[in-house]
């Protein structure tokens, strides 16, 4: 229908207004595309992850060209730096892996001589270590497809370790492992990321060198001994439990603390208190920072005619780079270094130390170093939680901005005390919720577990984190060279003895062990771009974010797990029963991978009373099931296999050669050699859908097809 005079004429009018409109939105953001540099490079980093082959340099550079053309173009128009940005994260992702490559086992080798110098190493507990070895030779491989390194565990038994060690020892190899379940969690590739090609367990002594380490592993060695000293110096103080965890806290050494205290931790939502990270960084640099300017304003003339605060900016960046050294430098440790002393780089230049830019910053800086920190779990819940933190006080500080506030000096005293007493609980429970809401995006992600009762722990630990712990742990630290530690260490116990009585309480609290299943990657993906255009967008624009998280919310999740999965090793399989529960055949092996199922399921039920459920009919060689009205049968022992007849779906844990061709669906163990761990779909038509691990994973350089122990890869 044709538009009347006036409906015609009130057009362009309505038209004008939302055009000014958008104008004045846009202009809102003037400045911010920065901002969105990170998560640019993050979609990127994503994309090469996600890709079902490795792609080639060749194949690569008209994606190059294009990012390069966008960024010139960008110049002038900030959205198409933006989206230039992704193709360079892409491209990032593809030199930081290629430059780590390194050839990987690909076969296991039964008791075969392995010499090298240890790079690194940790203990595992129960008397275990495990320790990664720059491979110099493995007896039997030739050069070009032996690894840069392998990840070895040993029995202190068997002769212990230390960094800088040249070893040998003869040892049990094994390639790089699978995911459990396909499009699980890839172990495997993360270990290749780090430059490591196999994994290997030594079944003979561990003989070590005297020789001094070499000059590349000359700091790492030291660090070790001073690590190894300050242990002893805390185990004479406090002893068990205490003393691990703060062996934890100072060195990064977690193998002592037990299991049972880091189950508590991670349901009351302080596991993030074991492991050193941002807070840790932040208490320990933020307490040097305030010390050393304390000390300096003592003297007037230093405070009234030097940048104290500067000088004080540059012990905590020094303090902050020795606590990085000293806690083995993991990955999250240095992440959380990078984002203090951008903090504190910021006080040098007078610039504000809090601010999204520089969240930023710090997020280049880390992706650009270290591409693969985009899919891991530490980088972005520790970013998703700064985000939050950094966007709330920035949205703060313009509020008070523009509502004003009385000056200090115009309020009586009693109501200074008060205002700030408020501010600092309001303060502290704001961070706690804010924090908690965005980290646990992709902690639901990665571990499919929730902390409702987070806020209540975090909220009653922290304060004794803050004012006890870290500060005691500080000063231990600081007097052990002059043998002082005793005290600041028994306060520091006492510290560490009331923060576990409160992880225990809230962990005891009804319903605080809460399991999810495993949020889908679309999901999550929506669900963290939803935060980030909350956080990163002003004004009215910003409501987008809750729109894009709740379409995430909404959207169809589809079943993470498949019907049927079946062990890497064949030696579990189970099947989804119609309440969704799964049900695992009876036996004590695959353990490991049962429970993982079980947790990406978002089933706190044990492996063992979870193959308690109705399903099964076992004898001692194998196990029937229906499952959506297919025959789904599990045979364990090679010798005495059953009858064919009637199977519809068959898993063997031994070599089927050749035997019941006539089952539509056969898995043996040489399928799961070849392809990892499998899981089938029977869908309503009674079609049976498989993936595998090695499938999903696709042909990427840590996934490749195993080869049989007899073979060209073996010299002769």
């Amino acid at each position: 229908m044709a538009l009347g005079w006036e409906e015609a004429r009130e057009a362009p009018v309505e038209d004008g207004r939302l055009r000014l409109w958008l104008q004045e939105r846009l202009a809102e953001q003037q400045g911010r595309a920065f901002l969105w540099t990170p998560i640019a490079l993050t979609f990127g980093i994503w994309i090469y992850f996600a890709l079902m082959a490795e792609p080639s340099w060749i194949g690569l550079a008209p994606l190059a060209v294009i990012a390069a053309v966008l960024l010139w173009l960008g110049r002038f128009r900030p959205w198409l730096m933006i989206v230039a940005l992704v193709p360079v994260g892409l491209l990032l992702a593809k030199a930081g892996a290629d430059n780590g490559a390194t050839p990987v086992l690909r076969m296991t080798m039964p008791e075969k001589i392995v010499t090298g110098t240890v790079e690194d190493r940790a203990l595992s507990g129960r008397g275990r270590q495990v320790f990664v070895l720059r491979v110099e030779a493995i007896e039997g491989v030739v050069p070009a497809d032996t690894p840069l390194k392998l990840r070895v565990s040993a029995s202190a038994k068997q002769g212990e370790v230390r960094v800088g060690s040249h070893v040998s020892f003869k040892a049990f190899l094994a390639p790089l492992p699978t995911p459990v379940f396909p499009g699980g969690f890839d172990y495997g590739r993360q270990l290749w990321l780090d430059g490591i090609g196999g994994t290997g367990r030594a079944v003979g002594p561990v003989t070590a060198g005297t020789d001094a380490p070499p000059w590349s592993l000359w700091l790492d060695a030291a660090l070790e001994d001073v690590r190894s000293a300050i242990g002893q110096r805390i185990r004479a103080v406090l002893q068990g439990t205490d003393a691990a965890i703060a062996e934890a806290l100072i060195t990064g050494e977690r193998s002592a603390i037990p299991k049972d205290v880091n189950l508590s931790f991670q349901i009351s939502g302080l596991a993030h208190v074991l492991s050193i990270s941002g807070l840790h960084m932040a208490l320990a640099a933020g307490g040097v920072f305030w010390l050393v300017r304390a000390m300096l304003a003592v003297f007037p003339r230093l405070a009234l005619n030097y940048p104290i605060k500067k000088w004080a900016a540059v012990a905590a960046l020094l303090a902050g780079f020795f606590y990085m050294l000293l806690a083995a430098s993991g990955t999250a440790t240095q992440r959380s270094y990078i984002m203090i002393a951008v903090m504190f780089f910021a006080m040098l230049v007078d610039r504000p130390a809090i601010s999204v830019r520089n969240l930023a910053l710090a997020a280049v800086i880390i992706l650009v170093l270290e591409p693969d920190a985009a899919i891991s779990a530490s980088f972005q819940m520790s970013f998703m939680a700064v985000l939050g933190l950094t966007a709330f006080y920035e949205f703060w500080r313009e509020w008070k901005q523009r509502r004003g506030v009385v000056p200090a000096e115009e309020r009586h005293w009693a109501v200074k005390i008060g205002l700030k007493i408020a501010a600092g609980a309001v303060g502290a429970l704001l961070t706690t919720i804010i924090a908690g809401a965005m980290s646990s995006i992709p902690a639901a992600y990665h571990f499919g577990r929730l902390s409702p009762y987070s806020i209540l722990g975090n909220g009653l630990a922290l304060p004794v984190i803050s004012l006890i712990i870290m500060p005691a742990a500080l000063a231990s630290v600081i007097l052990m060279p002059f043998g002082l530690e005793h005290w600041p260490l028994w306060l520091m116990g006492k510290g560490i003895g009331l923060m576990m009585a409160i992880s225990d309480w809230v962990a005891h609290l009804p319903d605080a062990a809460l399991l999810v299943p495993q949020l889908p990657a679309l999901n999550a993906m929506a669900l963290a771009t939803g935060a980030a255009l909350f956080c990163l967008l002003r004004g009215r624009l910003r409501l987008i974010g809750p729109v894009v998280a709740l379409a995430a919310i909404v959207m169809p999740h589809g079943a993470a797990l498949p019907d049927i999965l079946v062990d890497r090793a064949g030696a579990a399989v189970a099947f989804r029963n119609g309440e969704g529960g799964l049900v695992p055949a009876p036996g004590r092996k695959g353990r490991f991978s049962i429970g993982k199922w079980l947790v990406a399921s978002g089933d706190e039920t044990s492996p063992a009373e979870a193959a308690k459920r109705v399903g099964w009919a076992c004898d001692q060689t194998a196990c029937t099931a229906k499952v959506s009205g297919k025959v789904l049968a599990f045979w364990r022992v090679e010798n005495s296999p059953g009858s064919c007849a009637g199977i519809d779906i068959l898993i063997a844990a031994f070599p089927l050669r050749g035997a019941c061709p006539d089952i539509p669906t056969r898995i043996d163990r040489f399928d799961l050699w070849r392809n990892g761990a499998y899981g089938l779909r029977v869908a309503e038509d009674d079609t049976v859908t498989i993936e595998t691990a090695r499938g999903l994973a696709g042909d990427r350089p840590w996934s490749q097809k195993p080869l049989p122990r007899k073979g060209p890869y073996v010299k002769r």
